[in-house]
């Protein structure tokens, strides 16, 4: 693949893509020590997780639902899921039910079965600080919306491919 990733994801972004289409993207989740810290109720972690967003380019809003999970690295190696965001909060105390376009905040996800794997990646406590070769940035997404982000993979990859002949 000739593609870079980075630079498809930024492009996807400056032409609007991720406007109107649930993403949710992560670097990193609570630990146990960051819940107390944040004054956030405890968790069952084998079915809830907290994590922090930093940025988003839409509202997210208490109920949306995630069926994917990605790494921007390899998003052709998703994995199925079945997430529903049941609580948001922009700042220490609170518990808004939405997290308006352009802020970051806390959001707990519930999972149905079982949780992803790929959270390993993410950095599990508020202390340490992102490294490259341990952590990841993880993204949360719908079926719909992922088979659009490969098909425009596809384009970016036929295009980045020198003419044979």
């Amino acid at each position: 693949m000739n593609t870079d990733l980075k630079e498809f994801f930024i492009d996807l972004s400056l032409n609007g893509f991720f406007i109107n289409n649930p993403i949710l993207g992560a670097d990193a989740m609570l630990s146990n020590k960051d819940i107390k810290f944040h004054l956030l109720q405890p968790i069952n972690r084998k079915e809830y997780i907290y994590i922090y967003n930093i940025h988003n380019d839409i509202d997210l809003i208490l109920g949306e639902k995630y069926d994917v999970v990605f790494l921007r690295e390899d998003p052709r190696n998703y994995e199925k899921t079945e997430a529903e965001i049941d609580f948001v909060s922009l700042k220490k105390g609170d518990n808004i039910g939405i997290l308006p376009s352009g802020y970051g905040g806390i959001i707990r996800l519930k999972f149905k079965n079982k949780i992803p794997e790929m959270t390993k990646l993410l950095m599990q406590d508020g202390n340490e600080k992102f490294n490259k070769n341990k952590h990841k940035f993880i993204t949360f997404t719908t079926q719909k919306i992922m088979d659009r982000i490969l098909e425009e993979l596809d384009k970016a990859e036929k295009l980045s491919r020198p003419e044979i002949g």
